[in-house]
């Protein structure tokens, strides 16, 4: 390996190391505004080499610069999280769009992924886009089951990863380094093609953004204005009305006691036994004792009474029932 492509891949765990990072929300906008510096260097770096020519097939490739490949990629995902002026925000998406679009273009000329790409036809040319962006028109149904494809591709090229990063612990031969690094190549193509979808739909908005900002568009609410709906009644509930009337605070048609009597007339609450009131003389004050129809008042019932009383307090439930016990 030559001493110029050592310096470069030294300079390139450095990024890799900040992008690392950058996954971690570790990272900060200066450093991202170093690493990409670094990254443009790289990038000439290579192109003055020609480390990649079209020419060229993958297979051909040294194992040890393909990780070289993921500069374009890692420009963009920088260039993407960069924060600060919000006007310089359009300019950032599509510096990263390039980046992105750049990377999956090359991926796909030395036939590491095999999708198709939106923004190229047929015979591998891109289309001309407007000057101005538009959201993109989904239809959502296809847009979810591509989603879910993606995340079941990604989640197994993820472990992947982890299994070939332990085998190259145990033998960092040429063989799997060169696997480790294609599987790297091709889970940051399904990355890319993630950001590029939410980078399609930023963008219009951001632009729109700077435009209100300048009193150049008039901010309109996206939803349309809805259409009165025409009065309807429910009819179970027009019943409800004739029947309980129209609810609390209406008037009531009788009170209580008038309700009570026409219910007992009706003789809805069966017969009840009538008190009787007897008031005894006393000295001191006047007492009402109130007695039900029918009890019996004799000297007898009451001793009786106090004798049953009584032998329950001697003989507990189920005292006489230890016959052929212990």
């Amino acid at each position: 390996m030559a001493t110029d492509e050592i310096s470069l891949l030294q300079r390139f765990d450095a990024c890799q190391q900040t992008i690392s990072d950058l996954e971690n929300d570790k990272s900060s906008q200066e450093k991202l505004q170093n690493t990409v510096e670094e990254l443009h260097t790289l990038e000439k770096d290579i192109d003055k080499l020609c480390m990649f020519s079209p020419n060229e097939d993958f297979a051909e490739l040294p194992s040890n610069s393909l990780q070289l490949l993921l500069v374009p990629v890692y420009l963009g995902y920088i260039a993407e999280n960069i924060t600060g002026d919000p006007d310089k925000r359009p300019t950032y998406l599509k510096a990263a769009r390039a980046y992105y679009r750049s990377y999956l273009e090359r991926l796909l000329a030395y036939n590491v992924i095999a999708f198709k790409l939106p923004w190229l036809d047929d015979e591998g040319q891109v289309i001309e886009e407007k000057e101005t962006a538009e959201l993109p028109k989904i239809d959502h149904s296809t847009r979810r089951q591509q989603k879910i494809q993606r995340i079941e591709t990604q989640k197994k090229l993820e472990e992947a990863l982890a299994k070939l990063k332990k085998e190259r612990e145990r033998n960092d031969d040429e063989a799997t380094l060169r696997e480790f690094t294609v599987v790297l190549l091709r889970s940051w193509a399904l990355k890319a093609m993630t950001e590029l979808e939410a980078i399609a739909e930023e963008l219009p908005l951001a632009e729109h953004f700077i435009k209100v900002q300048r009193g150049q568009a008039i901010h309109k609410p996206t939803a349309a204005p809805r259409s009165s709906l025409p009065p309807f009644i429910i009819a179970k509930t027009e019943e409800q009305r004739k029947v309980f009337g129209l609810g609390y605070p209406s008037i009531p048609s009788y009170t209580v006691d008038q309700w009570y009597d026409q219910m007992q007339a009706k003789g809805r609450f069966g017969q009840v036994d009538k008190l009787q009131t007897v008031r005894i003389d006393g000295n001191d004050k006047d007492e009402v004792v109130e007695k039900y129809e029918g009890e019996d008042e004799s000297e007898e019932g009451r001793q009786k009474k106090i004798q049953w009383d009584e032998y329950k307090d001697w003989h507990r439930r189920g005292y006489g029932n230890k016959h052929n016990k212990g």
